[in-house]
């Protein structure tokens, strides 16, 4: 009977520690697609993939200080009046640590809103947390924005 227990607790602790036996580099390129994913997802309102990947306690800190939770920047990000063309990332690094993951990267944006077209880059670091079996996004902070010229 103590050599079954044994097994199972050895069973168990194998699973729950079987996603850091997981390459480095598959984890970071993993971490990085769904970083870009969700600016995808930001840019063709795809709704499903925002819900699925951004934790139910998600802050957003912009460069000018306003703060979102998941539900404020879900339904800006879904506002019909302004459509973003492109949300393309450079320059992203991506540090683990467990079930945490360090993203910080540039982001360019380009958007279109009824007045006019706009384009701005900013410099962001975002934390991810391996929870509920996938990676999602608990905090994005933008450390500096700048407008691109026309």
């Amino acid at each position: 009977m103590r050599s079954i227990i044994l097994i199972i607790l050895s069973c168990v602790a194998l699973q729950s520690t079987a996603q850091y036996n997981v390459d480095t580099a598959t984890v970071k390129h993993m971490v990085d697609s769904i970083n870009r994913l969700l600016d995808r997802a930001v840019v063709h309102k795809q709704l499903d993939r925002l819900q699925r990947h951004y934790a139910s306690d998600f802050v957003f800190t912009h460069s000018t200080g306003h703060v979102d939770s998941k539900s404020s920047w879900i339904k800006s990000a879904m506002d019909t009046s302004v459509h973003f063309i492109s949300r393309e990332h450079d320059s992203v690094y991506v540090e683990l640590h467990k079930d945490i993951a360090i993203v910080a990267g540039t982001l360019t944006v380009h958007r279109r809103t009824k007045a006019k077209d706009t384009g701005y880059a900013l410099r962001y670091i975002r934390v991810f947390i391996y929870r509920n079996n996938r990676w999602q996004l608990i905090s994005h902070i933008s450390t500096k924005e700048w407008e691109l010229n026309s």
